[in-house]
């Protein structure tokens, strides 16, 4: 199926197709927790969100970071966690012409990016880290993993 078809469906099924637009998919800098409690959500339906946009993740790296980070909390998913996810479909339905494209013609040129956060998780203190390689403007390669360990430095 059409990645920008499968999108508008993801938006129809869950009752996004009114929604306001965001320019990010994440509010930049927000960390979500488990901590402090709140009220929980249907799990079924959160996972079945989730789950949705991994399959748009393929064409879209630009949502690796936030799905990545939502699909932590896919276990015990509470309201927080449930608007995080939401505010992700409102970017994507501000962003459906954007996919991974790959031109033919031109110059090869090889660029890799990477970041990463120190103990970004509020949770369990650990970092969070990733990177694209992009050929030509498209990208081939990409990853966000949570650090098994905690970093005790940034060196």
């Amino acid at each position: 199926m059409c990645q920008k078809k499968y999108a508008k469906d993801v938006l129809d099924r869950f009752g996004m197709k009114e929604c306001n637009l965001v320019k990010n998919p994440i509010v930049p800098g927000s960390k979500l927790t488990t901590k402090g409690g709140g009220k929980k959500v249907n799990a079924t339906q959160f996972k079945q969100l989730v789950g949705s946009l991994m399959y748009l993740m393929a064409t879209r790296p630009d949502l690796m970071y936030s799905v990545c980070l939502i699909s932590r909390y896919m276990a015990d998913p509470i309201e927080e966690h449930l608007l995080a996810a939401k505010r992700v479909l409102r970017y994507l339905k501000g962003t459906l012409e954007l996919s991974v494209f790959y031109a033919r013609e031109g110059a090869i040129e090889l660029f890799a990016f990477t970041d990463s956060d120190h103990a970004g998780d509020y949770n369990d203190r650990k970092s969070t880290s990733g990177y694209v390689f992009k050929l030509s403007g498209g990208a081939v390669g990409w990853a966000s993993k949570k650090r098994p360990i905690v970093t005790l430095s940034t060196i």
